[in-house]
């Protein structure tokens, strides 16, 4: 298979490169279904200064998958900080994914399609 790698910058540190070979190809299938379920289920994102924030309803399995996601992520862009918050008798639950500057601008470029937004 041919290693894939998509690159905007450096900022002197961990490089802004997606890699999707990163992922084992066992563990692809996972990766994409998580991704899928997680647009299906947002409820709205918001940007802030170097990250954006994403929504969503406060379910058992919809929580499992969003640790899934960035679990598998992380190993094809190693650049991505991930906050994942749930706050006590919440209804909703929040991933924060950001970074260096010029993250957020790769996240928003990549999404795939738009969201709400807030």
């Amino acid at each position: 298979m041919e290693k894939l790698e998509f690159s905007v910058s450096t900022n002197g540190g961990v490089p802004i490169a997606c890699d999707m070979n990163a992922i084992a190809p066992v563990d692809q299938p996972a990766h994409a279904g998580a991704l899928e379920a997680l647009m299906d289920a947002c409820l709205g994102f918001a940007e802030e200064s170097e990250a954006v924030t994403f929504r969503y309803p406060a379910e058992p399995e919809l929580l499992a998958t969003a640790g899934r996601w960035m679990g598998l992520e992380r190993q094809c862009c190693a650049f991505f900080d991930f906050d994942l918050s749930l706050a006590a008798g919440a209804e909703e639950f929040t991933v924060r994914v950001g970074g260096a500057p010029g993250v957020k601008e790769f996240l928003l470029a990549n999404m795939g399609r738009e969201g709400a937004r807030e």
